[in-house]
Order: structure tokens, then C-alpha cells, then sequence
């Protein structure tokens, strides 16, 4: 009885495993399609871009650069660091200095309030922007020249964040190909399906929203108690009726060469900061992953008179070909040795999961943050110069 038990529970779970694959695939090729028919907004309000830099990462200048390049009718940009002698912050100096018709400036940031650096980091240049539409990106963020205002036109009247489901290019390694097939496969997948079905979550890589609705949503007291302050400023905006969304257009994140501790060690903070934010998200977490199905298969095979080993085998090469099609149909960087990513991937990621139960000690720019550590109050507003 029991064993039977087991056997159709692995089969229940390998067909919503392999539905939602496939569904989840689907949704990722048409969500372009179907978020730009919701981008209604055509007007160009003044921006500030907000640009916080701590470490000169591989293709710095070139990403970087990429946010003063924007045909845009009136933007600023901002750079904050909490070293103005930083090597990415002279490197700051010498792109504004190509771009002397774009206004610029650089914050020194000496808060120390928050749990996550990056937010301390923020609370200078958000509070000083000179428009009320601020648009951040991250370091290795790539932009296309009409970047912002494809992202503008998310921005409607019921929407209080503007996020976009970033990809990964630029694979140098296998450390690299791995954190891609992380970045582009499992995660990708989900976030389209989601935004397809009109659901919004905050993602980092960039974020536009109006500081008035952030102010109103409770500013920083609302992101400093976390280190995933983008999925608390969704939560934050959803509590004053603003709707975060995913932009139709996804973001290039740029990743050169990786190494496979700093790879382990990122995935590790985002798994940690959806289990304490985002409790069901992080319970689902294996679903959208190949090898918990492959062990479904091979224990439901009796159920169709198949080989265990050989039901095991055929989900394993239909989830690697479904996601190597996808990835041709998006265009994005594959390998000759996608195999062994795809391998090591999912023995990653199945590791993290298992690990994020017993840890709250998360790495973040090569520095050790404690996630449930709390957060200080904010500081008074235009404190800092």
C-alpha cells in the first residue's frame, strides 16, 4: 500500500513537473508579446538614473556607459559609492566626462542602517534625485539606447514598480554557463509564466518607479530589514494599490568569467531571501527543477511498465531539449559542453535549496551579511550630501 502510495504520488508530481515545463516554455517565447500590448504608457516624464557601484567588474565602462547613451528625452544620472576613490568610481568620472551634455554627479553614501549594503548604498542618490521617476540598474546591467523608454511605457497610472526579467550573456567559462543556465532556465521560465499571467515581482537588475509612491509605501523602513530590498519594495507598493510588473522587455546581464564559489554563494542569498520572503516560492523550488522530476519518473515508471532506469533517462534528455529549443527560439548563448552545465546545474541548485534550510549567513559583494539581522531605522531625509 504504501509503495503504491509513492508510486502515484511520483507520478502526480512528474506531470505537473513536466506541464509546468512546458508551460512555462510557452510563456516565455509569447510574453514580449502579450506585457507590450499592456505597456500603455507613451509620454516621457524627466528621470533620474541611479547608478550604485562598490567593485570594477569585467565590461564595467561599457555597461555602465550604456545608461548615458538612452534616447531619452530628459534624464540625469547619479553614481553613489561609499568611496569616492574607488577604482569604479574614477572610471565613473572619466564616462561622465565623455558625456558632458548628460547632467551628472557623484554621492558619497555613508548610511549604515540596513541589513543589505546595496540599500545603504541607494539611500543618497533616491533621496536626492533631482526628478520624482528614478530608474536604478545594476552594474553589469547592459541597456539598448531605447532601454528606458521601452521600460517607461510600463509605468502606468496602477503600477507603483517596473521591473524586467534579466538574461545572461557573455559566457566565458563554465562557472559562467552554469550561473546562465540557472539565471536563463528555471528562473527565467517561472518569472515569464508569471508575468504572462499578470503577476509582478521585484528583481533588482533594474527598478523604476516614482518616489512619491516609494515615500508614501514607507521608504526605506519598508527594504532595510532585508537583503532582497527588491521583492520588499514590491510588497511595499502592492500595500498602497500599486501593481509591480515585469517589463516586456528583459535585461542583458553581463557575466564574463565567474568562479564556481561566487556563483554558489549568490544563488545561496537569492534562495535565502525567497524563504523568508516568499515562503511558498521557495517550498515550490524543486518543481522547477530536473532532477526531482527524473526521480518521479524513475519511481512512477512501474505505473506504465517502464524501466526505471529508462524513465529516469527520457525525462532527463526531454527537459535538457525542451530548454536547449528554448534557448535557441530566445537567441541566447548555449555550449558544446550544455550537457555537463545542464548536469551540473541542476546538482547545484537541488544543493542550494537543501542548504538555504540551515543558513542565514548570505555572502553579498564578497562581504558576509547576516539575512534575519535587523534593520535600524532610516535615516532623516537629505541627511547625507
Amino acid at each position: 500500500m504504501i509503495f503504491d502510495l509513492i508510486t502515484w504520488a511520483a507520478a502526480i508530481y512528474w506531470l505537473i513537473a513536466i506541464a509546468l515545463l512546458f508551460l512555462s516554455v510557452a510563456a516565455t517565447i509569447v510574453q514580449p508579446w502579450i506585457v507590450s500590448r499592456r505597456a500603455t504608457r507613451r509620454d516621457q516624464p524627466a528621470v533620474s538614473i541611479v547608478l550604485p557601484v562598490k567593485l570594477l567588474e569585467e565590461e564595467f565602462d561599457r555597461t555602465q556607459e550604456s545608461a548615458l547613451t538612452q534616447r531619452y528625452r530628459d534624464f540625469d544620472v547619479t553614481v553613489s559609492s561609499t568611496d569616492l576613490e574607488a577604482p569604479a568610481v574614477q572610471h565613473m568620472r572619466a564616462i561622465f566626462a565623455r558625456h558632458p551634455a548628460v547632467p551628472s554627479r557623484i554621492l558619497l553614501s555613508t548610511a549604515k542602517f540596513a541589513v543589505s549594503p546595496k540599500v545603504d548604498n541607494l539611500y543618497a542618490p533616491f533621496m536626492q534625485a533631482t526628478h520624482d521617476v528614478i530608474f536604478m540598474k545594476d552594474a553589469n546591467v547592459l541597456l539598448e539606447p531605447d532601454a528606458l523608454t521601452q521600460h517607461m511605457r510600463n509605468l502606468t497610472d496602477d503600477v507603483g514598480l517596473v521591473c524586467a526579467i534579466p538574461y545572461c550573456a557573455r559566457l566565458e567559462n563554465f562557472a559562467a554557463h552554469v550561473e546562465a543556465a540557472i539565471i536563463n532556465g528555471p528562473h527565467a521560465r517561472i518569472l515569464f509564466l508569471a508575468s504572462t499571467l499578470g503577476q509582478g515581482h521585484g528583481i533588482g537588475k533594474i527598478m523604476l518607479f516614482r518616489r512619491s509612491d516609494f515615500l508614501r509605501a514607507g521608504g526605506f523602513d519598508a527594504i532595510s530589514h532585508t537583503v532582497g530590498e527588491d521583492n520588499a519594495l514590491a510588497k511595499a507598493m502592492r500595500r498602497i494599490g500599486k501593481r509591480p510588473v515585469f517589463s516586456h522587455r528583459p535585461v542583458r546581464q553581463e557575466l564574463g568569467a565567474r568562479n564556481f564559489a561566487d556563483v554558489y554563494h549568490r544563488q545561496l542569498r537569492w534562495m535565502v531571501i525567497r524563504r523568508n520572503d516568499e515562503v511558498i516560492s521557495f517550498l515550490a523550488e524543486p518543481i522547477c527543477q530536473a532532477l526531482p522530476a527524473v526521480i518521479a519518473s524513475a519511481l512512477a515508471a512501474p505505473l506504465v511498465g517502464l524501466d526505471p532506469a529508462l524513465a529516469a533517462f527520457a525525462t532527463l534528455f526531454l527537459w535538457f531539449a525542451v530548454e536547449t529549443l528554448l534557448y535557441m527560439a530566445k537567441g541566447w548563448q548555449l555550449s558544446w559542453v550544455a550537457p555537463a552545465v545542464f548536469v551540473v546545474r541542476e546538482a547545484a541548485m537541488l544543493a542550494v535549496w537543501l542548504n538555504a534550510w540551515v543558513t542565514d549567513r548570505v555572502v553579498w559583494a564578497k562581504s558576509s551579511v547576516d539575512a534575519r539581522a535587523g534593520a535600524r531605522p532610516a535615516p532623516v531625509p537629505h541627511e547625507e550630501g
